[in-house]
């Protein structure tokens, strides 16, 4: 298929049509958006996607599945086919010349398929980008690449051990200190050796019941599986003890950094 010209010009300058940077995981199928930015308005557009390899577009009874989104106009079709560079031509037409709506934003969408072996940083390029106007004259856009990177999670690398006497038939709540701070899952998963002694809930509340020793243990969720024990050894109860810890001003049944925050902020303004 090709366009009808009448003549053939350069697209404004700030006119682009492009994929922004993304990363992905092996194995992972997610959807990529082909934006579109437009000083000036055009009814058609073309483009050749050139994937790297390890990565490949979701195709439907052997036919690539393109998508275009509410910025098309009301007769807007969008076709592909295999060249035989290996590029993937997109053809966004108008049999009425309808214009797309807006200046920018996602004109089409995809979902792109990572290998199992994908890794590194890979670009897709995309070349010969041209749009033709209501006028049929056509445009060309400048070449544009796209940089993907393989999916890299941040993992927790230590956590901070600690050991204590605590008095029995209280709660308590350790802050864990995780490393690095960026750590994509944070998350830990919480176990006590003997419950008789002590519980903990899911997210690391501590009640001690009897009298002895405890491990605690807290232990990474983000697939590093590394575990911090805490060695409790729980006390004769406090013979006198408050119905309630004046520190405790948000009424949990422990004092946190929230509770200390709190007094802060008041005495400030106070």
């Amino acid at each position: 298929m090709t366009f009808c010209l009448l003549a053939t010009l350069s697209a404004a300058a700030l006119d682009r049509l492009y994929i922004n940077d993304f990363t992905i995981s092996p194995g992972e199928t997610m959807t990529v958006e082909i934006m579109l930015d437009n000083d000036s308005t055009y009814t058609n557009l073309q483009a050749d996607i050139y994937l790297p390899e390890g990565l490949t577009i979701e195709q439907e009874d052997g036919d690539y599945i393109f998508n275009l989104t509410d910025r098309k106009g009301s007769d807007h079709t969008i076709t592909s086919a295999v060249l035989s560079s290996g590029a993937i031509r997109i053809l966004i037409t108008s049999p009425t010349l309808k214009t797309f709506s807006g200046n920018s934003g996602t004109i089409a969408t995809f979902n792109i398929i990572a290998s199992s072996t994908f890794d590194g940083s890979k670009t897709i390029e995309m070349k010969n980008i041209l749009a033709t106007d209501e006028e049929r004259v056509l445009h060309y856009f400048p070449n544009d690449t796209c940089t993907v990177t393989k999916y890299e999670p941040v993992v927790v690398t230590t956590l901070t051990t600690i050991s204590c006497d605590i008095p029995q038939g209280v709660k308590v709540k350790f802050n864990v200190g995780v490393t690095p701070d960026n750590a994509e899952n944070p998350t830990l998963a919480w176990t006590s050796s003997d419950e008789t002694i002590a519980t903990v809930t899911l997210d690391g509340i501590i009640e001690t019941l009897a009298q002895g020793t405890v491990t605690i243990t807290a232990t990474t969720t983000d697939g590093t599986n590394i575990a911090a024990n805490y060695v409790i050894n729980v006390t004769e109860a406090q013979q006198s003890q408050p119905t309630s810890n004046p520190l405790d001003v948000d009424g949990d049944g422990y004092v946190t950094t929230a509770d200390i925050t709190m007094i802060y902020n008041y005495l400030l303004g106070n």
